[in-house]
């Protein structure tokens, strides 16, 4: 009796140890690593191109008028980045899509900013010249006007990174017109005012010395 009775619990406690024990997990099989392509050489040009144009795209702040090209040839960039020495075939398409939506955006943005550069100064010119400005200030106004016409020129002609950046110095040329021409202006309507008072008061003096005398008179 007492054999079976510790029969019993031996049984007992190993069916408490095996409820109490978590049941053993499978093992994982390792992931093999995901081999480096050597097939195909590393897009070492297609990335120095990317890079090249998008920092001609950034420089000339060019991304805001052409949003979803400018966007779609960033993520090509990234991916092409990525893959880059992993999976160079992979990378080359990446960047070869990022080089072609760099430069629909240089094609698109470069004659958008130019229009507006030349209207940014066409609204300072005018400003000037209501003040009289290539009157005031002849030989200022003459060089802004020159390099402004320069501008025109190069837009026309279609080099629109050079009539940018000819516009800006010829924006500048006519912000300094219009601002010797306003010192000018003011100070000769200064003048005017001063001397308008003069009269103004030698004519009251004249009055009351006439009025003094014909009273003095009566």
């Amino acid at each position: 009796m007492r054999k079976i009775t510790i029969l019993i619990l031996a049984g007992l406690t190993v069916l408490l140890v095996s409820c109490a024990s978590p049941p053993e997990q499978p093992e994982q099989p390792v992931q093999p690593k995901q081999p480096v392509d050597t097939s195909v050489p590393a897009p070492e040009k297609e990335l120095a191109e990317a890079k090249s144009l998008k920092s001609r795209v950034d420089n000339n702040g060019l991304a805001e008028f052409a949003q979803q090209d400018y966007q779609q040839a960033e993520k090509s960039l990234q991916e092409g980045e990525a893959a880059y020495g992993k999976d160079n075939a992979k990378a080359k398409t990446a960047l070869d899509a990022a080089i072609s939506s760099y430069r629909t955006v240089i094609s698109e943005a470069f004659p958008l900013k130019a229009d507006r550069s030349k209207a940014e100064v066409d609204t300072i010119k005018a400003n000037a010249e209501s003040i009289k400005a290539q009157v005031a200030v002849k030989t200022e106004y003459a060089a802004a006007k020159a390099k402004y016409d320069e501008a025109v020129a190069a837009r026309d002609a279609g080099d629109f990174e050079q009539a940018i950046s000819l516009f800006t110095e010829a924006k500048s040329l006519f912000q300094d017109v219009y601002d010797k021409t306003k010192v000018k202006k003011e100070a000769a309507e200064a003048e005017i005012k001063s001397a308008q008072d003069g009269i103004k008061d030698a004519e009251e003096k004249a009055k009351a010395a006439d009025e003094e005398i014909q009273g003095g008179g009566a």
